[in-house]
């Protein structure tokens, strides 16, 4: 209960100190009662006058991301949903980007060992140094015999500390929809308790190695969308291994210009393939956002991180 407590003050602080309240002033119009306690509680006041510049949402999106991984989690999940934080303020929170400093090298090559043994890991060659960090994992390129991977490791003790900080979380939201009825319309302990389903999932490297294969196999005779495969050998609960994607980010616009690669014909397939993943399968990659989306140079859509995927019933599938 205290390390809840600690995180509690940790929250109020940080929307305290991004003047993030004054938003929720003007929108709740807390009583005098409530603004005490919040004084206390985030060593602040509400104030009239927002001490930045910056619109709430980036405020909001800067609070959260000092606070860390979880709820950096929370803020891209809330990003995705503006029936609950409205549009403006769901546009905003999606510029928090998911990039965190790298642990050591030394750290991802004891978890390899632990998770998949040292025989395999022999057989790993040229880890190199993190390509990618982000709030739950990190990726190392390496060799297996003489093939090229990506090899994606869990961060260390992750799963407590996610675990810690949703169940705080999870607190914060009933206080909050306790003292402010008005805030029940966006349904916070729905969002944690949806949230930790989605993390819990993720924290387990097996589900993804398995919705990757599942969709692979779906989309093989799916023109211009190619899924990296996956190697089962080398993956676990804490290590997932796939194919090294060799392609250009498809939010680097300039490198695709410079390879000229038709972008409303790479536009038109993105839709094309998410629509026949919904419609056709019922299974679709659930995170298709331009930092999970490569493009090779025949114009082939490359997908990764398949850690939110989506099913549809036969029933929506008719509808759609």
């Amino acid at each position: 209960m205290i390390k809840k407590i600690i995180i509690l003050l940790k929250i109020g602080r940080a929307l305290a100190k991004s003047s993030t309240l004054d938003y929720f002033e003007e929108v709740y119009k807390p009583n005098i009662l409530i603004r005490g306690f919040i004084k206390i509680f985030g060593f602040s006041s509400f104030r009239k006058k927002s001490l930045d510049s910056k619109s709430v949402g980036l405020r909001l999106a800067n609070a959260l991301k000092d606070l860390g991984p979880t709820f950096i989690k929370l803020g891209q999940f809330l990003g995705t949903r503006p029936d609950i934080v409205g549009k403006n303020l769901a546009i905003e929170l999606q510029s928090l980007q998911d990039d965190l400093p790298p642990f050591d090298t030394s750290i991802a090559e004891k978890t390899i060992k632990e998770e998949i043994g040292n025989e395999k890991f022999e057989q790993i060659k040229n880890l190199t140094q993190p390509v990618a960090a982000a709030s739950i994992a990190q990726v190392h390129f390496a060799k297996i015999e003489n093939q090229e991977f990506a090899i994606k490791i869990l961060r260390p003790g992750i799963e407590k500390k996610f675990n810690e900080e949703l169940d705080s979380l999870m607190l914060f939201a009933s206080i909050v929809e306790a003292i402010l009825p008005k805030t029940r319309r966006l349904k916070l302990v729905e969002v944690v308790h949806l949230l930790k389903e989605i993390t819990t999932i993720e924290m387990d490297l097996r589900f993804e190695a398995s919705a990757a294969s599942e969709l692979k196999k779906n989309t093989l005779t799916d023109p211009k969308f190619l899924v990296p495969e996956i190697n089962w050998d080398f993956t676990s609960r804490r290590v997932l291994t796939s194919q090294k994607v060799e392609g250009i980010s498809i939010k680097d616009i300039d490198k695709i210009d410079k390879q000229n690669i038709d972008k409303k014909e790479l536009a038109k397939n993105i839709i094309q393939s998410f629509l026949r993943q919904a419609v056709n399968d019922g299974f679709f990659h659930g995170d298709m956002h331009q930092g999970n989306l490569f493009v090779d140079n025949n114009g082939n859509i490359i997908p990764v991180d398949f850690g939110i995927m989506g099913r549809l019933d036969n029933d929506n599938r008719r509808y759609l």
